[in-house]
This record gives structure tokens, C-alpha cells and sequence, in this order.
């Protein structure tokens, strides 16, 4: 089978857009998800948070435990036609394009709760190396192997355990020297996001969130767009179903570039 590469459009990125995620990993995209998107999310969300597990509908799934301060589940795109247009939100996709350096597709999708206590603990940098979570920039081209589109649902402040990051870790040429609890690292810098935002990091930064203090919900939809030749991700049982097509446009599904008969890779 033969797979359609999406064509890498020239980008609407500034250059100060570009400077700034080579500089510190991550771009803030404002108000760029309407409203109406993350009313019809939400309404999704607040099934699956009181659902039992075992009623998600395949392949949506539990990614870890749940707890009472921690929630994930994978494959949230696969839970509603409600999540189909942050597929491809132009701001976000001009953006993956010119970051990822060449063809790309969309690898899997999940979402995050968190209240009172809970947090991410921070995890992924630029040594040791990573093989599938990678940053580079050459000749004026960056190249980000895995990067993300965090998509607030609900406004999040740092007191809400917001996303975290330490700027610049995706070119550390050292191992952290501190753990990975958000308090035991002093450079790191909360990013308080609303609802309508878009975050857009490389993976291979070190990131996390802050601990949530306030008791307020954290929700947060993540899309995980890596470079084309990736295969899905697997871990947290995130891979796309045979069904992923069925009711996208086909700019939607040339972005998703699914190998029907190709198995998810666990790293």
C-alpha cells in the first residue's frame, strides 16, 4: 500500500513565531479553537468523566489508572464527531508543518483531568537522547520528530496545575539534575492557557504542569502530530481504530495518513 505523504504548504509562521519555539520549545497560540468547538468538547468530556471505563466506547480507553486526582484517556478523538475539526485548526497545522521539517501526520490523540493534588510529573529533554522524541535545527530548518497541539477545555492557571515547561531543555546538552516533581525544579515556567488556546511544544522539551492547588479542573485534549514515517504510538494503548476515517473530510484523513493494515509500535 502506498501512503500519500500531506504536502508541506508554505507555512503562515512569523519570524518571530519561528525564533521563539527554536528558543524555548513551545509556541502559545491565542483564540484560535471557536467556542462552539470547545462547548460541543465539553459536553463529550463530561460523559467520560463520570462513565465507567468499561463502558468507552472502542478504542477509547483508560491510558493509566485512574485516581482521584489523575485521569487519562486515549483515543479521545474516536469518542465523538466533536473533536474532529481540532484535526486540523490552521493556526495549529501552519505551525506543525514548518516544526516537524517535512511530511507528518497525525499519530494519536488523548486527554487529561486533573484536580485538587494531581499534577504531570516532568519527563522528556534533549539528553539522553530520545529516539522517537527529538529536536533539531539545521540550515534554517527545524526539525521536531514528535510535536504537540495542547488544547485547554476549561481557562487553567498555574494554581489549576496548568501545562509546565523548562525552556530551552530541548537542546540541553545535560541530563537534569533535578527529579521530576514540578516543585523540585526551579527554571521551570507554568504556561496558564484559556479555553480557545492552542500550546504547541516538541516533545523532546521537557514538560509537565504545575500541582494543582486550587481544586479547580484542569481539562486538557492533546493531538500528537510526528513525523510521517512514525507508526502509531501504542504506549497507553493509543493507536487509531480501522473506523478512524469514516467521517472525516479528506484533508482530515490525508493528515491522519492511516496505514490500515500497519500494527501499533509500543516503545
Amino acid at each position: 500500500m502506498i501512503l500519500k505523504f500531506r504536502a508541506v504548504i508554505p507555512p503562515a509562521v512569523s519570524p518571530e513565531q519561528k525564533y521563539l519555539f527554536d528558543l524555548n520549545g513551545y509556541l502559545v497560540l491565542k483564540n484560535v479553537v471557536p467556542q462552539s468547538v470547545i462547548e460541543a468538547c465539553n459536553e463529550v468530556l463530561d460523559r467520560f468523566e463520570n462513565m465507567d471505563p468499561d463502558d468507552y466506547p472502542p478504542p477509547v480507553s483508560l491510558g493509566s489508572k485512574r485516581t482521584k486526582e489523575n485521569l487519562y484517556i486515549s483515543n479521545i478523538l474516536e469518542s465523538s464527531p466533536a473533536f474532529r475539526p481540532l484535526i486540523n485548526i490552521p493556526e495549529a497545522i501552519d505551525s506543525i508543518a514548518t516544526v516537524t521539517g517535512g511530511p507528518y501526520r497525525l499519530n494519536h490523540t488523548y486527554s487529561i483531568y486533573r484536580w485538587g493534588g494531581g499534577y504531570t510529573a516532568l519527563h522528556m529533554h534533549g539528553t539522553p537522547i530520545i529516539d522517537r522524541c527529538q529536536y533539531r535545527c539545521q540550515n534554517g530548518q527545524m526539525m521536531s520528530t514528535l510535536t504537540k497541539a495542547v488544547f485547554p477545555m476549561l481557562d487553567c492557571s498555574p494554581e489549576d496545575g496548568c501545562f509546565a515547561v523548562i525552556p530551552g531543555a530541548h537542546k540541553s546538552n545535560f541530563e537534569k539534575p533535578w527529579g521530576t516533581h514540578p516543585d523540585e525544579n526551579p527554571p521551570l515556567r507554568p504556561v496558564p492557557a484559556k479555553a480557545g488556546d492552542c500550546i504547541l511544544f516538541t516533545e523532546a522539551l521537557t514538560h509537565g504542569s504545575t500541582v494543582n492547588t486550587s481544586g479547580s479542573p484542569r481539562r486538557t485534549v492533546y493531538y500528537c502530530y510526528s513525523a510521517g514515517f512514525m507508526p502509531d504510538w501504542g504506549s497507553q494503548n493509543l493507536h487509531f481504530s480501522k473506523r478512524i476515517n469514516e467521517g472525516l473530510t479528506e484533508e482530515q484523513r490525508e493528515i491522519i495518513r492511516l496505514k490500515m493494515n500497519s500494527t501499533p509500535v509500543k516503545y
